[in-house]
């Protein structure tokens, strides 16, 4: 690996690790709209999807059967996984099937209040086998023919890509499932060691269904640009009827 592909790795795995720093855009107050979600099934389903070197993408789509349990202060949301695609290039095959296996168990359950606004509940997914995950991927690319460098950064590489992706997932909005119809976009700079500098762009957007108030589809796009290199984020998450 050159010293130049080795720098656009960095870069690489340094943007990831920025990604839940700036993941969550505030949520504006309220609205008085409706918020009466049905009392069957539905599936919520997430899918992130990573812009990679060479306009590769990296894809990872999760649903879960969820409940909208009626509780004095609101409602309680109760889930579970159902369903998992991973999408990747040959390169990261091991990782694709390592995101396969591993199952979102922190996810739910989730508290929300009157108006539909998450209030609390777990929100932390912890992935039972994370540690076991990273080890695992460390010690297959320690197999592999590699220059003792090269398998250091991809390693770091694998850890911080890992790593942001979870975290990512725990900067909800705070208004996910009853949000504003109005888009909205934050922006900061960054700076990450070695002296590059850039910005972030983080965009939310969504539609709600005028019956129940619920949310029916929402996007959070992420765009990293570090000196001239632009890389997208895009999670999607959608709620329909679980037939």
């Amino acid at each position: 690996m050159s010293a130049t592909d080795r720098r656009a790795l960095l870069r690489l795995a340094a943007g990831a690790l920025l990604l839940p720093i700036v993941a969550a855009v505030p949520s504006r107050a309220a609205t008085p709209e409706r918020f009466a979600p049905p009392a069957g099934p539905m599936r919520y389903t997430r899918r992130l999807e990573r812009e990679l070197r060479g306009g590769a993408r990296f894809v990872v789509s999760r649903s879960f059967a969820v409940r909208f349990r009626p509780e004095a202060a609101g409602f309680r949301v109760e889930g579970e996984q159902v369903d998992v695609v991973v999408e990747a290039p040959e390169a990261l095959a091991e990782f694709v099937r390592l995101e396969r296996e591993r199952r979102e168990l922190g996810l739910f359950p989730l508290l929300l209040d009157l108006a539909g606004a998450i209030a609390g509940g777990a929100g932390t997914p912890i992935a039972t086998q994370l540690e076991a995950a990273v080890r695992e991927a460390f010690a297959e690319l320690e197999t592999r023919p590699r220059d003792p460098d090269e398998r250091a950064e991809l390693g770091r590489f694998v850890s911080i890509f890992h790593q942001s992706a979870g975290r990512l997932v725990t900067a909800l909005p705070q208004d996910l499932f009853a949000p504003e119809p109005t888009p909205r976009t934050e922006r900061r700079a960054i700076a990450v060691p070695g002296g590059d500098a850039g910005e972030v762009a983080v965009t939310f957007t969504a539609a709600r269904d005028p019956a129940t108030g619920l949310m029916r589809e929402a996007l959070r796009e992420v765009v990293t640009t570090l000196e001239g290199d632009r890389r997208q984020t895009l999670e999607r998450w959608t709620l329909t009827p679980l037939l």
